[in-house]
């Protein structure tokens, strides 16, 4: 009965939010999730009919065998179907709708750059808005909760940052280098690369490759916004600035900062991540601290430009031999090109769907950038974020 229950997907998620969601997407997951439901419910009937046609200790232990198995599975087809209409329920309002539709677009676009030159299908992507700091994925291509493959990538995009998103390409990179296999290939050219320093440098940044790949992928498609975004999040108390904790894959957040400032050097010159790199270490001075995350973060710091030209300049076989910057550009999310992008499409670039269409992560880049700088109005510049995402989601002709 409760089975029966959940197959009514309009009971957990209405016909306004299904209608928020791309059509080809609605109909993976509503067969997903019926192919679910139906292994649970043809397991509950099969158990039923042995209870009704057999007798015996025998067949009640296995019964009750059977009852425990029944309860497991449907709590996991819950599990799975509860996620997906709970991310597809924060789009029940048509604005809301429209911005996550918009940041679908951002996220599909970000892994079309790299992937359809190397020959590779791009997951469609199920944006949702929820609590917290940090940006978060479920990927295309994992085993579910229920046993089945995600047909779709879940990308939880916070509420604080729903008008500066550049945390969703952090996430997609994260897709990508699943589909290219490059956290594994890029961990080994760390370990190996890296062999002039200490062996515990060497070590420290191979365990943090898989989140160093996805900084690297947010930095190529939008620059520095990326990187003073990543700055505000990671930004807390001074124990957890400086945290190490031996199987987390993120760096610690002192040498990320430092790493991001570093890739805007690398392309850029000098600029305004200059400034953020030096109010954050005044905020955050490590003379003035005694963790023991200390030694290894000085020793980690001398290979800083060794770690950003292994990310962006090395060639890489899941790249088929070119590196990441030959693929992806980072110079065009930088201030130089964003500037002239800005005076040859003018007033248009905001308002216009063909240029909001395509150059929508540029846009993102240099929205960013001018938040990330403080440059003129903020709350007009959050404004005219809101306004050509939503835009770019009612663009969108949905089925």
């Amino acid at each position: 009965m409760a089975t029966n229950r959940l197959a009514v997907l309009e009971n957990l998620a209405s016909a306004a939010a299904w209608q928020g969601i791309d059509h080809t997407m609605e109909q993976l997951l509503k067969a997903s999730f019926k192919q679910s439901i139906d292994e649970v419910t043809a397991f509950a009937q099969g158990l039923k009919q042995q209870l009704e046609t057999s007798n015996g200790p025998d067949n009640q232990r296995s019964v009750r065998r059977g009852v425990l198995q029944l309860r497991d599975k449907y709590l996991k087809a819950e599990e799975t179907i509860q996620f997906y209409t709970v991310a597809i329920n924060s789009r029940t309002t048509p604005r809301l709708a429209a911005l996550l539709r918009a940041c679908d677009i951002l996220c599909i676009k970000s892994m079309q750059e790299l992937l359809h030159p190397l020959g590779r299908k791009t997951p469609l992507v199920l944006t949702y808005v929820d609590k917290g700091v940090g940006a978060s994925i479920l990927k295309a291509g994992l085993r579910l909760w229920d046993g089945r493959i995600s047909p779709v990538a879940a990308i939880k995009v916070t509420q604080h940052n729903l008008y500066r998103p550049t945390a969703i390409i952090h996430e997609t990179g994260h897709q990508v280098a699943h589909i290219l296999g490059w956290n594994e290939e890029l961990a080994l050219a760390l370990q190996n690369k890296l062999s002039g320093y200490p062996p515990e440098v060497a070590h420290a940044f191979s365990s943090w490759a898989s989140e160093m790949a996805a900084d690297a992928f947010a930095f190529v498609h939008t620059g520095f916004a990326a990187v003073a975004a990543l700055s505000d999040v990671v930004s807390g108390s001074p124990a957890s600035v400086f945290a190490f904790h031996a199987n987390d894959p993120h760096p610690i957040s002192y040498l990320r900062v430092m790493l991001n400032v570093t890739m805007c050097r690398e392309f850029y010159g000098s600029g305004p991540w200059d400034a953020l790199l030096d109010a954050f270490k005044n905020d955050y001075d490590i003379e003035l601290v005694s963790f023991a995350s200390v030694p290894l973060i000085r020793k980690c710091m001398e290979a800083l430009p060794a770690v950003v030209h292994i990310l962006l300049r090395t060639g890489h076989r899941a790249f088929e031999g070119k590196s990441l910057s030959q693929l992806i550009n980072p110079n065009r999310a930088g201030p130089l090109e964003l500037s002239k992008l800005e005076y040859l499409a003018g007033p248009a670039l905001f308002t216009s769907h063909a240029w909001i269409w395509k150059e929508c992560l540029r846009l993102l880049a240099l929205n960013g950038y001018k938040i990330g700088v403080g440059a003129g109005d903020l709350p007009g510049l959050y404004k005219q974020q809101e306004d050509w995402m939503t835009k770019l989601g009612f663009s969108v002709e949905m089925n």
